[in-house]
C-alpha cells in the first residue's frame, strides 16, 4: 500500500476516533420535543428522549450557542393584539399576534440577545412566521427586542407578529441565540 495511503488511513481513524457526540431537538408528531444523541463512530448507539409538551404559561429551560441556560416562559398569545396607536395598523390581510414572553438568566454571568430574532409562531397553514417590528397597545417589544440581563434578573416584553386572517397561531417557538445554539423552546398554542 502506497505510503499516502497508509497516512490518509490513519488520518481518517484517527478523526473518527475524536467524533464528539452532539444532541439535536426536534418537533415530534403531537408537538412533542424529541431529543437524539448521536455518538460519531465511537460505537455507541443513538438514543432518544422526549421532553414534555409545553403550552401557553410554561416556562423552559435553554441554553446559548455558548451553553450559557435561561429560563423563557411564555405568558400569553394576544390575537388579536392592537397597534399602539391609530397609524400602526397590520397589512392588508392580516392582524397583529402579540406573544408575551418572560426571560430569566438563570446562570451566573450576564446574559444578552434579541428576542425579535429568538422568537417566531407556526400557523395553522404550518408557515412560520417571524417578527414584525410594530408596537401594540398591550405590551413593550423588551427593549427594541433586547434582554440584557445580569445573573438573576428577569425581564417581561412581547414580541409581535403579522398573521393573515383565517390563519391561527398553533405553536410559538424561541431558538436562542438567534438560533445558533443547539436548543429550542416550542408551546403549543393553546
Amino acid at each position: 500500500m502506497p505510503r499516502r495511503l497508509i497516512v490518509l488511513a490513519i488520518l481518517v481513524m484517527a478523526l473518527a476516533g475524536c467524533a464528539k457526540t452532539t444532541e439535536v431537538n426536534t418537533p415530534s408528531a403531537g408537538g412533542a420535543t424529541t431529543t437524539t444523541t448521536a455518538a460519531g463512530a465511537s460505537g455507541k448507539a443513538a438514543t432518544t428522549t422526549t421532553k414534555p409538551v409545553a403550552h401557553t404559561g410554561s416556562t423552559l429551560t435553554l441554553s446559548t450557542v455558548d451553553g450559557q441556560t435561561y429560563s423563557v416562559a411564555l405568558k400569553q398569545v394576544i390575537d388579536p393584539a392592537q397597534g399602539s396607536d391609530q397609524f400602526t395598523t397590520p397589512d392588508p390581510g392580516k392582524r397583529f399576534v402579540a406573544t408575551l414572553f418572560t426571560v430569566t438568566n438563570t446562570g451566573t454571568k450576564a446574559l444578552s440577545g434579541d428576542a425579535n430574532n429568538d422568537a417566531s409562531v407556526i400557523g395553522s397553514d404550518n408557515q412560520s412566521y417571524s417578527a414584525d417590528f410594530n408596537n401594540v397597545a398591550e405590551c413593550t417589544n423588551f427593549n427594541s427586542g433586547s434582554v440584557q440581563l445580569g445573573a438573576g434578573e428577569s425581564v417581561t416584553g412581547c414580541v409581535v407578529f403579522q398573521v393573515p386572517t383565517g390563519v391561527t397561531v398553533a405553536k410559538v417557538q424561541w431558538a436562542p441565540s438567534s438560533g445558533l445554539a443547539n436548543d429550542f423552546g416550542e408551546w403549543l398554542n393553546p
